[in-house]
Parts: structure tokens; sequence; C-alpha cells
């Protein structure tokens, strides 16, 4: 057994190590804790200071892993382990043997021989060698076995790292609490408390000038290819920072592009920035002092709601015999359509993208339908802003109403009833507290729908549509009196010619006239009436019936006059029915003797006009046989053709212009003539011998006159030129030209021989009729006469 001096030393020596250990292992994991926490706080702090933002929280993470790793390595290696371990009475003894030399081994013999069997000599020497060791233990101090300096550096390090803490925690308690927030408890936004600046992004949106909110998730949706605005404003309670910069990536199909831009300040603590034209998406980044925004804000480009297709599904007015039209959908294709008045139509849309809302405007109205709320389950409403002329809102009518059939089952199409009538005014002064369906709209509107998608994103550009109402016209009559002049017998039948049409129909037409200055108009039905048409001939050929108005009926005196124009109404039973009239025509009651006298002096004059012709158609036929001589030796003689060549062509020029001109003022004395003939028939002063004799002897021999021989002439010079550009037979072309032209003026004579005969019969025609006149005004003198000595016979009785 050791001696009880030995083991207590041991033990006492052992407690001193395992207290030495504790105070170093405490020390070391004080020093390394608060070295961790200095560390890390000012990596905190730093990383703040470049980037404005909080320590990623996956950083934070791995440190505080790292933290908890390096503790408990420490205090598990340094402290847990090293007081654990067991320390032997041989380790304590060479510790003291290495550490006092002058215990000269006697305290590590003790103590390895302990417990051995031994001789009597060898257990005297043990014995010996305990007390030598006892007596050596109890001149040294265990405690001098420890040096004291790397513990009291320890120590020391320690409480000034610990010392500096506490006083920062009391100093800064809200700094250690940020640490705190930061790195135990894990929170992202642990910086926001001591932030002196706070920023907060909005876009001000068109059009109106909306300021829009990202949503939670920092997406905003903007309208492809218009201007970003953007807002950013300062919160009230925080400072304002002196500049804002916009740090922007952009996701550009060619690769991501980055962006800087310094926001420009108005106003307190307001700062804006304007990015033409955004294409693309982007995100964005705000710095102001000590504010970043930690996740970007993105801007999300969508397309704007446009109209890709409109159609009209009309349903027209049944007086215009359109109803086989309304199976077929009228397509919008640019930006007008025109519609029959009356017309009910529905207006089908089809649009890019589900709409929300749509806005329908004109000068005098603007219509609204659909949810205004962001919400899909709001409620759907139709609302009505009536303006007068000056845009000056009358009346509001707002109402919920299902207009869910107003849409599409996806809304990205939409459809509204309208119709385009003249009462539209006078329907909306009834509008009181609901819309009627269909909606009127006045002729000529135009129309501009804005639309409202679901992203929150209004038309940039109205789509414009002009609705042309047509009113139903009057129809158009185009009228003419044929085969009377103004002045006619009361015994005429005048025959009118012309054409009536209208849009959509003719219901009905007739003759309109007025005898003298009597303002009555009377009335009489055409002998073939319109049933429906659109176009209407009077006269119409294949009826063989003729349109005339007869005066024998009228019983009209000479010298009275008549108005007479021939009217019609349309179909419209809706805005009409319109009545117009074609050209009023006025006539003059004259005696058939005064009819036949005007005639005989036109005729006459056709006579004299006929007889310059048959004139200058002579002096042709003279200068044909002039030119002989000179065609002769053109044929017969070279030398002299460069010579004659241009006056035989001057000749030929002349002559074929000459008779041309002569041909047509032949036509129209033929035309006069027949003019004539139908004058006397319409006025009832014919007889059979009269038509006879100007039917043959006149006009017959001016057809013949025109129509053959006038061309065989006329082909004869035209041979005549033919000739002189082959330079033969000029000659010979004129000799066939020479019969061609007395055979012509043979025929003149002719029909000038019964023109004369018709003047010698019509003068004393005229003759009998003045001697007729004359009688007829002494008669009418003579009676005057006996009145009025009557009338003074009496008055002197």
């Amino acid at each position: 057994m050791l001696p009880q001096e030995i083991q207590s030393v041991l033990s006492k020596f052992r407690q001193a190590i395992r207290r030495y250990v504790f105070l170093e292992g405490i020390a070391l994991l004080i020093a390394i804790a608060c070295a961790i926490f200095w560390i890390t706080f000012a990596v905190d702090v730093i990383y703040f200071r470049i980037s404005r933002l909080e320590l990623p929280s996956s950083f934070r993470l791995l440190v505080l892993m790292g933290m908890v790793i390096v503790l408990a390595t420490v205090a598990a290696s340094w402290f847990f382990f090293r007081l654990l371990r067991s320390f032997r009475n041989r380790d304590l003894a060479l510790a003291l043997e290495r550490r006092f030399p002058q215990l000269q081994d006697r305290l590590i013999t003790t103590v390895e021989f302990e417990g051995e069997d031994a001789s009597q000599l060898k257990s005297a020497m043990m014995e010996r060698t305990s007390r030598e060791a006892v007596d050596a233990l109890t001149k040294i101090d265990i405690d001098e076995s420890f040096d004291p300096t790397p513990l009291k550096k320890l120590g020391m390090v320690a409480a000034v790292l610990f010392c500096t803490l506490a006083v920062f925690s009391v100093a800064n308690a809200a700094g250690v609490k940020r640490w705190m927030q930061a790195y135990l408890y894990g929170e992202e936004n642990y910086w926001d408390p001591f932030r002196k600046n706070s920023l907060n992004l909005r876009v001000l949106a068109q059009p109106g000038d909306r300021v829009k909110e990202f949503d939670s998730n920092r997406i905003y949706k903007h309208p492809r290819g218009s201007d970003l605005e953007l807002i950013v404003e300062s919160a009230e309670e925080m400072t304002v920072p002196e500049r804002v910069d916009l740090n922007y990536l952009i996701f550009a199909s060619g690769g991501t592009k980055r962006g800087r831009a310094t926001m420009s300040p108005v106003g307190s603590g307001r700062f804006v920035q304007t990015i033409s034209q955004v294409v693309d998406d982007h995100e964005l980044w705000m710095i102001g002092g000590d504010f970043v925004n930690r996740r970007p804000y993105r801007v999300q480009v969508v397309d704007p709601p446009e109209i890709d297709s409109i159609s009209l599904q009309c349903d027209y007015p049944s007086y215009t015999g359109m109803d086989g039209q309304e199976d077929q959908i009228v397509r919008v294709v640019a930006t007008q359509v025109a519609l029959p008045m009356e017309t009910e139509f529905v207006l089908n849309a089809q649009a890019n993208k589900p709409i929300r809302e749509v806005d329908l405007r004109s000068d005098r109205f603007r219509l609204r339908f659909g949810r205004r709320s962001e919400a899909a389950d709001s409620a759907e409403e139709v609302s009505l802003e009536l303006l007068d002329e000056n845009g000056v809102t009358q009346k509001r009518i707002a109402l919920a109403a299902p207009v869910e059939s107003l849409y599409s089952s996806d809304r990205s199409a939409f459809q509204f009833p309208l119709v385009v009538t003249t009462m539209a005014e006078e329907e909306w002064e009834k509008m009181d507290n609901a819309v009627p369906f269909p909606f009127p709209i006045s002729a000529d509107t135009s129309l501009k729908i804005f639309l409202h998608d679901e992203d929150d994103i209004f038309s940039q550009e109205p789509t414009q549509l002009l609705i042309e109402g047509i009113a139903d016209r009057a129809p158009v009559i185009d009228t003419k009196r044929t085969g009377v002049g103004t002045i006619v017998t009361r015994n005429a039948s005048l025959p009118i010619e012309g054409r009536i049409s209208d849009d959509y129909g003719l219901a009905d037409a007739w003759f309109g006239y007025r005898i003298g200055s009597d303002t009555t108009l009377n009335q009489t039905p055409l002998l073939n009436r319109p049933d429906g048409q659109k176009d209407f001939v009077l006269n119409d050929s294949s009826s063989g019936e003729f349109e005339r108005f007869a005066l024998r009926p009228l019983k009209l005196q000479e010298g009275q006059t008549l108005t007479l124009g021939v009217y019609a109404e349309d179909k419209d039973h809706l805005n009409g029915p319109n009545v117009a009239h074609g050209e009023l025509f006025s006539f003059k009651i004259v005696s058939d003797d005064e009819l036949l006298a005007r005639l005989f002096d036109r005729e006459v004059n056709l006579r004299l006009r006929f007889e310059q012709i048959r004139s200058e158609v002579g002096e042709l036929r003279n200068s044909l046989g002039n030119e002989t001589e000179r065609a002769q030796r053109f044929d017969n003689e070279p030398a002299v053709r460069s010579a004659e060549s241009p006056v035989l062509s001057s000749f030929i020029e002349r002559s074929l212009h000459q008779l041309r001109k002569n041909h047509t003022e032949s036509r129209a004395i033929e035309v006069a003539f027949r003019e004539l003939r139908e004058e006397m028939v319409n006025n009832g002063i014919d007889t059979k011998e009269k038509l006879d004799r100007i039917d043959s002897g006149v006009i017959a021999p001016l057809k013949v006159l025109n129509e053959q021989l006038f061309n065989t002439a006329d082909e004869r010079y035209a041979l005549q030129r033919i000739r002189l550009q082959q330079v033969t037979g000029v000659e010979e072309s004129i000799n066939e030209t020479i019969p061609a032209v007395d055979e012509l003026l043979a025929q003149m004579d002719r029909i000038l021989d019964e023109m004369r005969d018709r003047g010698t019969i019509n003068d004393l025609i005229q003759n009998l009729q003045r001697t007729i006149e004359q009688q007829r005004k002494l008669l009418e003198e003579t009676e005057n006469k006996r009145i009025e000595e009557n009338f003074f016979f009496d008055f002197d009785e």
C-alpha cells in the first residue's frame, strides 16, 4: 500500500490538473464564442454596407452550423473529454518527477513497486525509499507543477472578449438582437428595424394615370410596346434618400441585358423613371440610401387587349327585301359598315385574350358592360352614360344585369345587340333605370371600343367602327317628254318616258298635275304600276303599252296651262313612305290651227337647212369635175406627181370632211321630221293623207339618203384616198365617185320637190287660217260694237 502522504499528494495533484483543465476549457469556449460573435457580426455589417441586403439565409444557416460544430468540438476536446480522463498514480508520479527533479525517482519507484511481493531486504529498501519520497514531497508545492502563463493569457483574452461583448450588449442591445435574429432565429428581414430608408415601387399605368401596385409575387403585367412609367416613394416615417438608382435586367430573345438608371426626383420623397417601349420582361431593383429590395420586382410583358375581328349579324327591315341576306354574316373589313336604317344587329367581336369589361363610346353615350373588380366572382354590370352635344353628362344609368350571355365561355369574344334608328334620341330620353336591348344608336355613329382584360390592362388604342345608317331615300325619277313640245292641243295624248328607281323597291307611281294657277295636285294612275321593283321603266317596250297622259278628259280650254309630272313612293313603312317626283313639265293649250302653223314654221326652217345641204353637196360635185384633169396628170405623168399629190390629198380630205358634215346634218333633219310627225299624231291633228305624205314623201327618202347614198359616196371618197396612197387609179376613182354624188343629188332634189309641194299646200292652209282668224276677230268686234251701242241707247232713255 502507498503511504497515506503519497496518496494525498497524488490526489491533490489530480484535482489541480482537473481544475486547470476546467478553467482552460471555460476560457477557451468563452474566447471562441465571443470571437465567433464578433466575426459573424462584422461579416453581417460589412455585407449590408456593401449590398444593403441581409445575409443569405443559407449562408447564415451554414454559419450557425459551423458555430455549433466549433463550440461542440472545443467543448468536447478541451473540456469534457479532458475532465473525464482518468489519471493513474504512475502517470501522476512521472509528471511530478519531471517537474521536480529533487524527487530523484523515489516517488515513481514507490508507485511502481506498490503491492508487489518482495524479499525482506527489498521490502526494507522500498520502505526506506517511500519514506524519503514522503519527506521530499513535503518540501515541494504542488501548484508549482503548473505554468499559469497560458491559462492567464487565455483567461485574459476570454475576459476581454467577454467584457467587450457584455458592454456591447448593454450599449447596443438592438445590434445583439439583430445578430440573434439573423443567426439564431434565421429571420429574413432582420435589418428592417435598423434601416434609415424604405422605398416602395409602383407603376403609373395608362390610360388615366392609374397608380398600380405589384402583386403579392411582385409581378406587374405590362402591355407590350408601351412605355413603363415607374414611381418610387419613400415611406413617410423614413429618411428620404438623396438618390435612387434603378437597376434592371432585361430578358431579351438574344439573352439577358443589364441596365442602370438614376431616377428623377419629383417632389418630396418621390422619384420617377420611364422605360420606353418595353417589349421584353424586366427584373427591377431599387437602390436608395441603405435600401434595396431583396427580391426583384418583375415586369411581365403581355399583349394588350385588341379586337381581331368584327362581324355583324343583321336583322334587316322586312320592307327592304333583304330577308334572304340575314343568314349571311357581315364581315367588317375596314372601319366602316353601312346598314339600312332600322336594322337590328348583333355586334360580334373576337379579342386576342380574355376580357373583363368592354367600353363602347360615341359622342353621345358611353356604354360599359362586364366586371369592374378583379375578382372572377364579382358582379357583372351594365352602365350607361348619356351625353349632350357638348359632351356633358346628362344622365347615368347603372344596373346589375345578367350580361354573361354577352360574353363567350372563355370571355375572349363578346356580342352586343344594337339597332340603328332615326328614333335614337327619343329612345335615350325615355331611358330611366334600364338599358334596352337592342340598344338604339343614331345614323353615322362612330363607335370607339375600349377593352379591359383580365390582366387589368386597357386597350392602348380603341378599335373604331363607323356605323353608317343608310336612310331610305326617296325614289329617283328620271323622265322626259317625247313626241310633243311645250305647246299642245286640248286633245293631245302626252307620252312620258323614263325610269323610276328606289333603294329597296317601289310601292306605287302616278301622274300628278295642276291646271293653271290652281295649287291642287290632282292624280291619275299610270297604265303600268310598279309592284315592289327597285327599277321600273316607263314605256317599257316589252309590254307593248306606253304611258300617256290624255288631255281630252280634262276638257281644257285654249290658253290654259298644265303642269305635269310623274310621282312615286317607296315601301318604307317605318320612316316613310318617301314620295318624290320627276321633272315637272309645263304645257300651254292652243288650237289645232295654231299648232299646225307652228309646226309648219319648223318645217320651213328644216327645208331651208336642207336646201343649204343640197347646195354644199352640189359644190362637191362641181369640184369633182374640176379635179379630173389633175388626177389624169397624176396617173399618167410621174414627173408632176410630187407637185400634184398634196393638192389632190387636200381636195380629198376637204371633200370627205364636208360630205360627212352634210351627212350628219341630213340625219338631224330626218330626226326632226320624225318628231314633227309624232307631234302631229300625239296632238290629234293628223290625218291619213298627211301622214302618208310626210312618210312617203320626206321621211322614207331621207332614210334612203342617209343610210345608203351618203354612205356610198363616202366609200368612193375613201377609195380616192387609198388610190392616191397607192399612186395609181386616182382618175378612175374620181370617175366612180361622180355617179354616186349625182345619185345623191338626185335624191336630194326629189326630197326638196316634195318639201316645196308641202310648203305650197301649207301656205294655202295658213292663208285660210289667217282668213278665218280675221273673220273671227271681225265678228268679235261687231258683237262688241253692238253691245256698246245698246248700252248707250238704254242710258239715253
